[in-house]
């Protein structure tokens, strides 16, 4: 099944990161980009890929569901029940593989193939032949970064997308540079490290434009 050939095809930037994260040799890959530069649905493009040539034998999908750390303890239900409408992004990217694609791929297939879960419940475990790919990393504190990036075991690379324009958490939001853009400031050039950066927007021309102006208005300014 050709979900990279398919997908990717028409943008340089996300083959750039498609070539980030089939390498062996860098276990962690960091990508950042505005609203609708495709971070997200490059990066499940690629994993779906790697785990269909047996590549890695899990893929795990995580993001921070409650923007401003609450507790999904409220609502009713299971797990299952809390986190599935916060999944509404990943759903809408395995829906636009699958139209991409010539297999005639299943979205709901598709998303059996994925273990979703909360950034909460990743602490304390850790990963062997898995491709962990975590989302709205821009939300997350040096600690949950911290305790992600020191999870990888062997045989298993993370992905960590974000976004500096769509900074949720009011914490890292009355920083200059929120804790994801910390991090990369001080891994991206390790040798074991991929960074990239996507500009192209998948929407609308006006949408990235929309999105940087937006999301600079009430965060501080260096030196400030």
């Amino acid at each position: 099944m050709a979900f990279v050939g398919d997908s990717l095809k028409n943008n340089k930037e996300q083959q750039e990161l498609a070539r980030l994260i089939n390498e062996n040799r860098r276990p962690i890959i960091l990508c950042t980009g505005n609203a609708g530069t495709g971070k997200t649905f490059a990066a499940l493009a690629v994993a779906l890929q790697l785990k269909a040539e047996r590549r890695y034998g899990t893929i795990v999908y995580g993001r921070n569901p409650m923007p401003l750390g609450e507790d999904m303890g409220f609502l009713p239900g299971g797990l299952d029940e809390k986190y599935g409408p916060y999944m509404g992004p990943l759903y809408d990217n395995l829906e636009a593989i699958a139209s991409l694609s010539n297999d005639n791929l299943n979205p709901k297939e598709l998303a059996q193939r994925i273990e979703m879960v909360p950034i909460a419940f990743l602490r304390g475990r850790s990963f062997r032949d898995t491709i962990l790919i975590i989302d709205e990393a821009q939300n997350l504190d040096l600690t949950a970064l911290k305790a992600i990036l020191t999870r990888i075991g062997d045989y298993s690379k993370v992905v960590l997308l974000g976004s500096m324009n769509q900074i949720d958490d009011p914490k890292q939001r009355k920083q200059t540079k929120c804790d994801f853009e910390k991090v990369i400031d001080a891994i991206q050039d390790l040798p074991y490290v991929g960074y990239v950066n996507l500009t192209k927007s998948m929407r609308s021309d006006w949408c990235v434009e929309l999105d940087g102006i937006l999301g600079e208005i009430d965060r501080p300014k260096q030196g400030k």
